[in-house]
């Protein structure tokens, strides 16, 4: 199905608490449930990886997400009140053309304009989304926004914001907690998460962010840009422009099947690796599945893939 923007006169971040706030026409209400259209309350987006939304609807059929979603308002005080409270707010006064981005990528998703914020944290380019589905916040890192180009951070804020668009953020914010040892915080609950669903969270980790990757190249409309934001997460300072993306995905392929033991040390990721990422991006780039969300026609010179083949092909490239 294509999806239609929402009319400029509408704004930019409109929520359902402003729907409340005003009368709506029944062509308003048309108009509103279109603009949603990469977005339902009820079922993970079009664009998801089936085996992200299998295993979300089995999650969120179990009695214990409501525990979980108070442990997860603890944890997040508890990990990171702090940054909460130290970083800037992204927003119309502070880093206008950031709010822009978000904005924009929120429209797309069909998701209100999340809480966001930018600071310092760790090393390197990072930016990561927590928190519930009643709740999440997406925080950028200063090194991000200083070495990304705007198209690039379309893509990476795109992807965070696919996460909240996706309800990812119970269970992708467990895993943030098991990948840096936090489950300790949650006590019993902690411990029989990472006992019992360890290996399966990081393996839904994996496909969730394979939807994100999608959600990410819907907001910024370019599949070489998506992959120049990809290369750079690896390429750190270094010009990611000067990288033949060809030739790493040639040669990520060799070491691969020369080391076969990366594929075990794969199952204890949270993230596929880049170059499987790219590869993955790919072929929903020229998938029917993608031209059909955007609304565009497809080169007259494309085969595009049917789902089935999509799926088939993607599942195993982010195997394990």
């Amino acid at each position: 199905m294509a999806y239609t923007r929402l009319p400029v006169e509408w704004g930019i971040a409109v929520t359902a608490q402003d729907l409340d706030q005003r009368f709506l026409s029944f062509q308003d209400y048309i108009d509103w449930r279109a603009w949603r259209g990469l977005s339902d309350d009820e079922q993970a987006p079009p664009y998801a990886h089936p085996v992200d939304g299998w295993i979300l609807r089995t999650l969120e059929s179990t009695p214990v997400k409501h525990v979980l979603d108070k442990a997860i308002d603890s944890l997040i005080s508890l990990q990171l009140g702090r940054l909460l409270a130290e970083g800037i707010p992204i927003d119309h006064k502070s880093f206008p053309d950031l709010f822009d981005v978000l904005s924009e990528s929120s429209r797309t998703l069909g998701i209100s304009v999340p809480h966001a914020l930018m600071g310092a944290f760790g090393d390197g380019f990072n930016a990561f989304t927590a928190g519930t589905d009643d709740y999440a916040f997406v925080f950028i890192t200063d090194a991000l926004l200083q070495s990304f180009s705007t198209a690039e951070a379309k893509f990476v804020i795109g992807h965070e914001c696919g996460h909240i668009a996706s309800k990812h953020m119970v269970y992708h914010t467990l895993v943030e907690a098991l990948a840096h040892s936090a489950l300790a915080l949650l006590g019993p609950l902690g411990q029989a998460v990472r006992r019992f669903a360890g290996v399966p969270l990081l393996a839904w980790s994996r496909r969730s962010e394979i939807t994100c990757d999608r959600a990410g190249l819907l907001c910024c409309g370019d599949i070489k840009t998506a992959e120049r934001a990809l290369v750079r997460l690896v390429a750190g300072f270094a010009d990611a422009g000067k990288v033949d993306i060809d030739d790493y995905l040639r040669r990520f392929k060799q070491m691969s099947d020369f080391h076969g033991a990366s594929a075990w040390q794969e199952m204890l990721r949270s993230h596929p690796m880049i170059p499987k990422r790219i590869e993955a991006l790919r072929l929903f780039a020229r998938s029917e599945l993608y031209y059909d969300l955007v609304g565009q026609s497809p080169p007259a010179d494309v085969d595009l893939l049917k789902q089935a083949d999509l799926d088939r092909l993607t599942n195993h490239i982010v195997r394990p």
